[in-house]
């Protein structure tokens, strides 16, 4: 079952609304709880994490002369980390905790309550170094420290099960 919903979420979901509406960006159309552009339901799931290393492509010889590719950060390889669910999507989810460097791929492993244990491994999308203070509607309000994953891989039941949680939560 998940958490009520906790105001820094809230905020982050008021704040992307505010500026998708000044940069007159249009969200896909969903089936959206909020503003944000990708249904999600908040959570509090304890995951363990491990940062994997880049998948190497060998490339044909011809392409190797013109062919880049985004080098991420190789630190930390087999590094593992237990941090906190804060709110999961089907395709992506926002871990509280220290951060890892952007484009960083992980390996991620957590028990879904009344489910089972739920394997994925996504990439780090956007980080927010440090936890910060924002005002928003003349309150203060705390976002945690953390970072953003998008799902690279998950099974098709794990994101069916997160799929229902969501439908449920906007039902509610």
């Amino acid at each position: 079952m998940s958490k009520p919903k906790d105001k820094a979420n809230e905020t982050e979901q008021e704040i992307d609304a505010e500026t998708e509406a000044e940069s007159g960006a249009k969200p896909e159309p969903v089936v959206q709880k909020g503003p944000r552009r990708e249904a999600r339901i908040t959570v509090g799931w304890k995951v363990t994490v491990e940062k994997l290393s880049e998948r190497s492509h060998k490339l044909p010889e011809a392409l190797q002369a013109v062919y880049e590719r985004v080098k991420v950060d190789g630190s930390d390889v087999g590094k593992r980390a237990q941090l906190t669910i804060r709110d999961v999507s089907m395709n992506g989810a926002f871990l509280e905790g220290e951060p890892l460097p952007l484009l960083s791929r992980v390996a991620m492993v957590w028990n879904v309550p009344d489910f089972r244990k739920v394997e994925a491994v996504g990439l780090v999308m956007w980080r927010r170094k440090e936890a910060c203070t924002v005002e928003h509607n003349g309150k203060s309000v705390e976002l945690p420290s953390g970072f953003g994953v998008l799902f690279e891989w998950m099974s098709l039941e794990s994101r069916l099960e997160i799929v229902r949680r969501i439908a449920r939560d906007i039902r509610d």
